[in-house]
């Protein structure tokens, strides 16, 4: 008990004596403040790439330069459509690259005549000297149209095919010449029903085989619901030209495009054994040739073709769409498989209906990988844009 009262009297004692003792007047220390926890970053907004057709459509922008082409003496004008390059492995006649075109102020037929060209550079076509174009003159009755050429790696000649076209028939005529001045007579080389013989594509493999695709659209031409793809060939006698050559019979080769329909096309061989790339312009099914895309595919043989999913070249495109392009046409192509580059020269119509020709350039196993990535949805059809067909189109 009195341990327990001393205990008790000490702590009062304690007690009174600390009440005794002066107050300071500093302030106790404040305590550390509970470090504030950090609101969470907003996430980073994930990394959007750009679709293919952007990608595509952004090699195209400003690198598509427009072709200076002379005004022929016919139509007294620069408009141009279905063109076609030709490059011998040595200089020809003074120059390392030839063309054959069409004239075609106003959609006028009667302008449409095969005329020839040769380049000073990609952009920069010239008349050779001595040369009045068009060589081929309007015919009268029906038109001309679709010319294309290659050449002879034996005779050195450039061998060229254009399409007569009247009521009734298409005649594939053929024609040849060692210099661009005088040139062979034309004859027929072969002709069908219209219109079953459209947009002639030449080639001329080094034993001087000579391969012509081209496309089947029956009657209604321009405004076909379907449309085939065709191929001949010819070999000529030693001693003569292909004017004299018989053409096989027609093979159907397998070039198609789901929801579209082939019109117009180009054919390039790689390099011998190496494969084949072609151009087809074609059109929505339910809409007409004057609203045309243009599209890439590859084949091993000529005869069996793998298609793109998407166009390489479309109407609704920027680059398209900066230059007022209302569609795409019949091209041409130049390949270099040392650097893998594909020159493009696609003809096209503006939307105040004059014709011109572009140049562009491509890596082309980098285009055909993106490509071979488009999935279904990533292109569609547009037919936002859909072109009253002209009085003619070519």
């Amino acid at each position: 008990m009195r341990l327990y009262l001393r205990a008790l009297c000490a702590a009062a004692l304690a007690g009174c004596s600390d009440a005794k003792l002066p107050t300071s007047n500093k302030t106790p220390p404040a305590s550390s403040p509970t470090p504030a926890i950090p609101a969470p970053a907003d996430p980073k907004p994930p990394v959007v790439q750009p679709s293919i057709p952007d990608r595509i459509d952004s090699m195209f922008v400003h690198q598509m330069k427009l072709v200076e082409i002379p005004a022929d003496g016919f139509s007294l004008a620069s408009d141009a459509v279905h063109p076609d390059i030709a490059c011998p492995p040595a200089l020809w006649n003074g120059a390392h690259c030839w063309l054959i075109y069409t004239p075609y102020k106003n959609s006028d037929p009667s302008l449409e005549n095969p005329a020839v060209l040769f380049a000073t550079s990609d952009t920069t076509w010239r008349t050779p000297e001595g040369v009045r174009n068009p060589i081929i003159p309007y015919p009268g009755l029906g038109y001309n149209s679709d010319p294309d050429h290659a050449f002879d790696p034996v005779t050195g000649r450039l061998v060229q095919v254009y399409r007569v076209v009247t009521d009734t028939l298409n005649k594939i005529m053929i024609m040849s010449t060692a210099n661009a001045k005088q040139w062979t007579k034309p004859v027929v080389a072969f002709q069908e029903r219209a219109h079953d013989v459209v947009s002639p594509s030449l080639i001329i493999e080094p034993d001087r085989k000579a391969e012509v695709w081209y496309v089947k659209s029956g009657i209604a031409g321009c405004a076909a619901t379907q449309s085939t793809v065709q191929l001949r060939t010819a070999t000529p006698d030693e001693d003569s030209g292909y004017e004299r050559s018989h053409w096989s019979a027609p093979v159907t080769v397998d070039l198609t495009i789901p929801g579209y329909v082939p019109w117009h096309l180009d054919v390039l061989e790689l390099s011998p054994g190496a494969g084949y790339v072609a151009l087809i312009a074609a059109f929505p099914r339910g809409a007409n040739c004057a609203t045309s895309d243009l599209w890439l595919a590859t084949s091993r043989d000529g005869l069996h073709w793998e298609p793109n999913a998407m166009p390489i070249l479309w109407r609704t495109m920027a680059t398209s769409t900066t230059r007022s392009l209302s569609t795409w046409y019949r091209g041409t192509m130049r390949y270099d498989a040392s650097t893998d580059s594909l020159d493009l020269w696609p003809s096209a119509m503006a939307t105040d209906k004059t014709w011109s020709v572009y140049h562009t350039r491509i890596h082309l196993s980098s285009t055909l990988a993106m490509l071979e990535h488009v999935q279904p949805g990533d292109f569609k059809p547009s037919f936002s844009r859909v072109n009253p067909m002209p009085l003619h189109m070519p």
